[in-house]
């Protein structure tokens, strides 16, 4: 070990190597030194160190600030000195965001103005301002309501007929018949527990009114036989005209009985009145004619007004069935 030691002592004092081993001892002392003076004038030094520590800018650079007061470069080139313009703080907004924070403030304080505005006339306690708040909601909230157009009255049928036993030897003209005045639908002459006839209604404008026969009948008189002269289920009579129906009784002997039709009058009557017209109808005569199998009216069906029946499927049988009618009284 001590000649290691005396080797390095005699390659450090040789002549080629000692210029060297001066500069190195020299370097060594300034070092020294700097760090000696330099600690000893600062006093505040951790303050100082906290107070030049690098920022982080946004772009990810580090920038000194040392002094405020100095303009600082903002550049990778690290230049110190900017060609134009004063300090300017990093850390204070732009102008720009300024202006458009201060413009937003400024709408955020307008939309809440106006908002507080239209609702104070509906609060306020003014006569004008609960006027002018109260018209636009009567206003604008709802569209006005169109009154509602009255239901057109409809027209119904009043039927006033004569029906009765007519006895041997006695003329139509002197017989003794039952009036049946204001005559409901459905309801079965001369009664239900001896029903001969169901009053079915009245023809469209009231130009006849038809019957049903429940039983076999020998006809004789005005009215028109439906379907057909030969299959007669139903007769239609029109007003101040009469038919005879000849039925064989129980007994065997022959009984004739005498159909008028007095009047067919019409008058307007609203959308209850129809509805009563309508429940009024008799329940007795209904069950008569279904259990009869006779519901439906020959070549006939009901319309849209109440009690008022159309032909169906036969345009011409109208006429027909007026000649019918007319070559039956000419016999």
């Amino acid at each position: 070990m001590s000649e290691f030691l005396s080797t390095v002592k005699a390659d450090l004092l040789d002549r080629r190597i000692l210029p060297l081993v001066v500069l190195v001892a020299l370097a060594l002392v300034a070092a020294i030194a700097y760090v000696v003076l330099d600690g000893g004038s600062s006093t505040g030094a951790p303050v100082a160190a906290v107070a030049r520590a690098p920022v982080t800018g946004s772009s990810g650079l580090a920038i000194s600030q040392a002094n405020p007061e100095k303009a600082v470069a903002e550049m990778t080139g690290g230049v110190s000195e900017q060609h134009q313009g004063t300090a300017h703080d990093p850390f204070s907004p732009l102008p720009e965001a300024k202006a458009k924070a201060a413009t937003s403030t400024t709408t955020t304080t307008t939309t809440a103005s106006s908002s507080s505005g239209a609702a104070s006339p509906t609060t306020g306690t003014g006569s004008s301002s609960s006027g002018s708040g109260s018209s636009p909601s009567s206003s604008g909230g709802s569209s006005p309501t169109t009154p509602s157009t009255p239901a057109k009255p409809k027209p119904v049928y009043h039927v006033a007929v004569l029906f009765g036993v007519l006895p041997a030897g006695t003329t139509p003209q002197t017989a003794q018949l039952t009036p049946y005045e204001n005559l409901a639908l459905l309801t079965p002459l001369p009664s239900v527990k001896q029903p001969l006839i169901v009053f079915r209604g009245v023809t469209a404008g009231g130009k006849s009114a038809t019957f049903t026969l429940v039983s076999e009948a020998i006809l004789h008189g005005d009215g028109v036989c439906l379907p057909s002269a030969t299959q007669c289920e139903a007769i239609d009579l029109q007003a101040g005209h009469s038919e005879q129906l000849e039925y064989i009784s129980a007994s065997g002997l022959l009984e004739a009985y005498e159909l008028r039709i007095v009047s067919i009058v019409s008058s307007k009557a609203s959308s209850a009145a129809v509805k009563s017209l309508l429940k009024g109808e008799s329940k007795a005569g209904r069950e008569l004619l279904g259990h009869a199998g006779l519901t439906a009216v020959p070549d006939l069906r009901y319309s849209s007004q109440p009690g008022v029946l159309v032909f169906a499927g036969h345009p011409a049988f109208a006429a027909r069935a007026h000649v019918a009618g007319q070559h039956r009284r000419g016999r």
